[in-house]
């Protein structure tokens, strides 16, 4: 049982323009009896428009906790799927760094009869993984020369991005030849993307020609096996 005024206070809160949602609330009663103590009231335009305008909140305010809720889930499923491949990884032994990279040599590495021992891309954790795949041929990272290209868009960025690479991959600022710039389209390269932006790296093998005939030699052997 409610008590009168419980009756009037919810007439009053719906006459300002209150739902029916946040007068239960607010009263603890239930929504079918303030629909049935409500139904023969006529509401003016401004309380419909205050009714209206707090549901369309709401259902906004519904909407975005779903999408959060959505993001999470997919966020943790990703988390879970990428674990699953890591796992199924493990640790790589000598044998795998040299097949993956002597994969990523046939996609990015020099192959035209110039002599030159050369690697160019613009992943840092591949280049890096690049100076694992060398030292497996017994190439330190004193025998590297780099050069960064960069877009000219970013000229004024050339000291930090050159930074950005000297302290992520522990190199020296003397190992790299000047830097070249070009006019690109921005679509990648793009404004909203300046703080990832870093550039393509050449790394370049000193008097590596010996060593780049075998690398050649070795994918050829993998092309026609």
């Amino acid at each position: 049982m409610y008590y009168p005024y419980t009756k009037e206070t919810a007439k009053n809160m719906r006459t300002e323009g209150a739902s029916l949602g946040d007068i239960s609330k607010k009263l603890h009663v239930s929504k079918s009896t303030l629909s049935f103590w409500c139904r023969d009231m006529i509401l003016t335009e401004s309380a419909i428009g205050k009714i209206q305008t707090s549901g369309k909140k709401k259902s906004i305010q519904g909407l975005l906790r779903y999408s959060e809720f959505i993001r999470k889930e997919r966020m943790t499923r990703h988390a879970l799927q990428k674990q699953e491949g890591a796992e199924m990884v493990s640790a790589l032994s000598d044998r795998d760094i040299l097949m993956i990279g002597l994969g990523l040599y046939w996609g990015e590495g020099y192959k035209y009869e110039n002599g030159e021992l050369g690697f160019t891309n613009s992943n840092p954790f591949m280049i890096r993984f690049y100076f694992k795949w060398l030292k497996l041929w017994n190439v330190g990272k004193d025998s590297l020369i780099f050069r960064i290209t960069l877009n000219e868009f970013f000229r004024e960025k050339e000291k930090n991005i050159k930074s950005f690479w000297i302290n992520f991959l522990s190199i020296k600022e003397e190992q790299f030849s000047k830097t070249t710039f070009i006019k690109t389209n921005l679509k990648k390269a793009s404004v909203e993307n300046m703080e990832k932006y870093k550039g393509i790296l050449r790394v370049k093998v000193r008097k590596g020609t010996a060593l780049r005939n075998k690398i050649l030699g070795a994918i050829e052997h993998i092309s026609n096996s």
